[in-house]
């Protein structure tokens, strides 16, 4: 009877740590699959930024007090560079419409931070041929506003 007992214990630990192991793993398979989608995510709006160019890209507000210009919103493929807005993406890296898309699980920002620009009238900037504009991507899960992988580049009208 005792032999029976020993013996369902050391079973019961062996399923616990067994269930425990597959949980671990599981968790890393889905923060490493988490990981590498927001890393396409990121690449794919960083090289659409690559392909509008320095002088394609949108200017925002001039700080007169740094020298510099800064604007955020996100890429939206039916509208473009779009202030003040922020991308949806299911798991898959599919762009949805809003938020509250089945499946949306990454919100997607973009900051473009420029300095060496020619200030306009009031909080306008225009770019130069030296602007450095530095474009920073930044994937955050939606559910709980964890930011996942932010990834930026830095441009320049002639190169760099």
């Amino acid at each position: 009877m005792i032999e029976a007992l020993i013996a369902a214990l050391i079973l019961g630990v062996a399923v616990i740590a067994m269930f425990s192991s597959w949980s671990t793993t599981y968790k890393q398979t889905k923060n490493t699959s988490e990981l590498s989608q927001a890393e396409e995510i990121d690449r794919a709006v960083l090289e659409t930024a690559k392909a509008y160019g320095p002088l394609n890209l949108p200017t925002g507000t001039y700080n007169s007090s740094t020298g510099t210009g800064s604007w955020s919103g996100a890429y939206i493929p039916a509208t473009g560079w779009t202030a003040g807005s922020t991308a949806y993406y299911n798991f898959q890296g599919t762009q949805l419409a809003s938020s509250t898309s089945t499946g949306a699980y990454f919100s997607v920002g973009v900051v473009i931070s420029d300095s060496g620009v020619q200030q306009g009238t009031g909080t306008t900037y225009s770019i130069q041929n030296s602007t450095l504009r530095s474009i920073v991507v930044t994937v955050t899960r939606l559910s709980d506003g964890t930011t996942i992988l932010p990834m930026a580049t830095n441009i320049i009208v002639g190169g760099m």
